[in-house]
């Protein structure tokens, strides 16, 4: 259950090739891929507020504070949403400004080994771990007659509509109507398209999200999920990285004992981060953040104690060994499993690509640009 902003546009500083950037307005240096400080990098330029959206926000926030009768929208389902759209983008993409890519794992966020014996990849610090291509399969492949999306808020396209607090399936980027979504580019007929995601879910749900897919029998399957494992309301709830990894291989076993021939796109786990860095500024969005949306990374968004700073670190190298374990294992199902590479990951959304309810899940232009992205990391697919 998350609430609403007012667009404003975001500026990021200028990157430099050697693995630096520089703060926006302030002229420091910074390692790519770290957090800056409260009070550098992207800002918001202010705009005055209409009292009309002050009057919105308001009424918002109360109907937050009392609908704990309401199961789409209860204060636990608030603080635990954690279907964070902050991702940054990928040095030549157009359209956003360019900016540190993402952080590499490292001992703070990976705190607990991986299940099985395969060594996870390794890069050296402050630099971007680069995206995987030698397990992606060629294509092009024959379209699917059918598909299904799994995943968390962001494929529900929750608050990507005019009513709040809601789900807006019909605004997905996989599956939804009203927006160029992957299902409408693959020409699918309504009946033979499926949103098996919820508001909410951790991988710990992908098994059984997997299973309803089995019975609908589909040919193609999208996953995006995992930004809920590290959005929690304190560090010790977050999912450990071991964890994350037999869920999401008892999920994927589940896709492929019973859907042989099906074929699978995993989404890298948007950068959470992201959304402190450009919204934390803006005085709306820390009032619906105080309301307890993902608190390991946005408790206390305007402080600059070390503390503070390290927390918000850890959290991000810990999406970040998500990554990293969709990507080995999704490779070790080379033939049938692609990853996205990291493309949404690396990917640099504003303000105005977020809800306008919540800065925090993707509004329908936001929803529109995931489609994009996905499919163009996707598979090839035959006319």
């Amino acid at each position: 259950m998350l609430l609403s902003g007012t667009r404003m546009s975001a500026r990021a500083g200028g990157v430099e090739r050697e693995g630096t950037a520089v703060a926006a307005g302030t002229g420091k240096r910074m390692v790519r891929g770290r957090i800056p400080r409260a009070g550098t990098g992207v800002r918001g330029r202010p705009r005055r507020r209409h009292r009309v959206a002050t009057l919105a926000a308001a009424a918002i926030l109360t109907a937050v504070a009392g609908c704990s009768s309401d199961p789409a929208g209860t204060p636990d389902q608030l603080r635990s949403a954690a279907d964070m759209f902050v991702p940054t983008q990928a040095p030549g993409t157009s359209g956003a400004p360019q900016a540190p890519a993402t952080v590499p794992p490292s001992p703070a966020g990976a705190t607990a080994a991986p299940t099985t014996p395969a060594a996870p990849t390794t890069t050296a610090p402050g630099t971007p771990a680069a995206p995987s291509t030698s397990a992606r399969p060629t294509g092009p492949y024959p379209k699917p007659a059918s598909m299904a999306a799994l995943g968390d808020s962001i494929t529900r396209a929750y608050d990507a509509c005019s009513i709040p607090l809601k789900d807006c399936p019909s605004k997905s980027w996989a599956t939804g109507d009203d927006v160029d979504s992957q299902a409408k580019r693959l020409g699918l007929p309504r009946d033979a398209v499926y949103n098996n995601a919820r508001t909410g879910a951790r991988m710990s749900d992908l098994a059984e999200q997997a299973r309803a897919t089995v019975g609908q029998r589909v040919e193609y399957v999208t996953v995006l999920m995992g930004a809920n494992d590290a959005c929690r309301d304190k560090e010790s709830q977050m999912t450990s990285v071991a964890d994350y990894e037999r869920q999401f291989r008892e999920g994927l076993a589940v896709l492929r004992q019973g859907l042989p021939g099906v074929r699978v796109l995993v989404v890298s786990v948007p950068d959470i981060a992201r959304l402190w860095e450009v919204a934390r500024g803006e005085r709306m969005a820390r009032l619906v953040w105080s309301r307890g949306i993902c608190q390991t990374m946005l408790a206390d968004p305007e402080s600059t104690k070390p503390g503070d700073i390290e927390r918000r670190q850890r959290v991000r190298d810990r999406v970040t060994a998500y990554n990293d374990v969709l990507r080995r294992v999704c490779g070790e199902w080379a033939d049938q499993c692609r990853y996205d590479g990291g493309v949404v990951n690396a990917h640099r959304f504003g303000k105005g690509d977020l809800s306008h309810w919540d800065w925090f899940h993707p509004g329908g232009k936001g929803q529109g640009i995931l489609a994009d992205l996905t499919t163009r990391a996707g598979y090839s697919w035959k006319n």
